[in-house]
């Protein structure tokens, strides 16, 4: 069988999260969060990451002691190998709702395009899929190398509102720092849970890592501080700059901030923006193709699939996901359809918890490089309360009448 090229290390695998993770959903999903935090939005962030760590956290044990393209399905495998329909449904959930969701996000690239040129949608979105496919098929290096290009000038534009911002405004003012409304802050962290998503996308390069079980925990964690920093100060910079409910009316919300501050810095967000939404497609492409390999890898899709080039790529996989975000392309304005993905990224957090969980009975001497903390005996406790988290939010999206259109945010500007 056909193995992966292992050629990233510590940095290209955290500029690779972190490029998942700070995606064009700041852009939007921020002005939502402020409505309901207001200027308790700082702390929504941190509890949205406390949160979205404890998932990750157990991605990093698993994605370090079962280095797999096939990620999250190896994992429900490896868990239950008697029972097929697990895994099965867990590697068809992340294939489905993923190139939905790449094809809603090359939209956006198109919509941000579109306000420099004048270019049908669909033309841009197609040509983009195209380069974006093309790259991937060079070599895990090289694609590594884009993906840092991409990371950086996105990240700029962030880097160039927080300092112009904070330079103007100066430093966070101390209402910030009481309380106003817990519950909205509450409120807040459902909608910012989803912006910190992403970081799952990097237990599909498992195979290509130098050294797992050291560099994957490593990466998962300085992503995590990496991302948490970046929104923070994000945040304090919208805080001082705008007024949250002014900003949470609008669809973009970033822009109209920086707007306040001079003309030309909303260009700049743009540009970043059109970086932010090509990046996520492009690190959608890699990882899914990736697990369509481990899944084949196994025998659950057909042997050709396992096929790579001379530079160790899975180039047959990376065509079958490049045809299938094709066919979502096709149905033009595809939020809904990208929006219901939301729900199965949730449930897919709650199959990878539990893994974790029976595996920690099932193969308790298991080498284990990284182990998720605070454990009663086997009972690992962090991975329970993410299963919590994870079906309250559940319970939420389907409950809340507004999870329709936070749905679609989410995974029209997925991380």
């Amino acid at each position: 069988m056909a193995e992966l090229k292992k050629s990233l290390g510590t940095l290209r695998l955290t500029f690779y999260g972190v490029g998942t993770i700070v995606g064009a959903g700041i852009y939007t999903v921020i002005g939502a969060a402020a409505g309901q935090a207001g200027t308790d939005l700082w702390l929504s962030f941190i509890f949205a990451a406390i949160a979205a760590s404890v998932s990750a956290m157990s991605y990093a044990e698993l994605s370090s002691t079962y280095p797999n393209a096939g990620a999250e399905f190896i994992f429900v495998r490896k868990a239950f190998p008697k029972i097929d329909i697990p895994s099965f449904l867990t590697g068809w959930t992340i294939a489905f709702h993923s190139s939905a969701t790449i094809a809603a996000v090359l939209l956006a690239f198109s919509g941000y395009f579109n306000t420099f040129f004048n270019i049908p949608s669909l033309l841009v979105s197609y040509a983009v899929l195209l380069v974006l496919a093309l790259i991937s098929i060079t070599g895990i290096k090289k694609s590594s190398t884009a993906n840092i290009v991409m990371v950086s000038i996105q990240l700029l534009g962030l880097f160039i509102l927080i300092a112009v911002g904070l330079s103007e405004t100066g430093a966070p003012k101390a209402e910030f720092f009481k309380v106003e409304s817990f519950s909205g802050t509450l409120a807040a962290t459902a909608t910012l849970f989803f912006v910190y998503t992403g970081f799952e996308h990097m237990a599909a390069l498992g195979s290509e890592v130098k050294n797992p079980g050291k560099t994957i925990p490593r990466a998962f964690l300085l992503t995590m501080v990496f991302t948490t920093i970046i929104y923070l100060l994000i945040s304090f910079t919208v805080l001082n700059i705008s007024d949250p409910a002014e900003i949470a009316k609008v669809d973009s919300p970033l822009s109209l901030a920086a707007s306040n501050l001079n003309s030309w810095l909303p260009v700049a967000l743009a540009v970043a923006a059109l970086f932010a939404t090509a990046n996520a497609a492009f690190s959608g492409i890699i990882s899914i193709s990736r697990l369509l390999f481990g899944m084949a890898s196994v025998g659950e899709l057909p042997k050709f699939m396992t096929k790579t080039n001379a530079q160790k790529v899975p180039w047959v996989t990376t065509l079958v996901v490049m045809a299938a975000v094709a066919a979502f392309l096709l149905l033009g304005d595809i939020k809904i359809v990208a929006g219901m993905s939301s729900l199965g990224a949730l449930l897919v957090f709650v199959a990878v918890n539990i893994a974790l969980i029976v595996l920690r009975f099932k193969a308790p001497d298991k080498e284990r490089p990284f182990r998720v903390p605070l454990s009663i005996g086997k009972v690992p406790i962090l991975p329970i309360l993410a299963i919590i988290i994870s079906l309250s939010l559940v319970v939420q999206w389907t409950c809340n009448k507004k999870s329709d259109n936070f749905s679609k945010t989410y995974a029209t500007f997925l991380n």
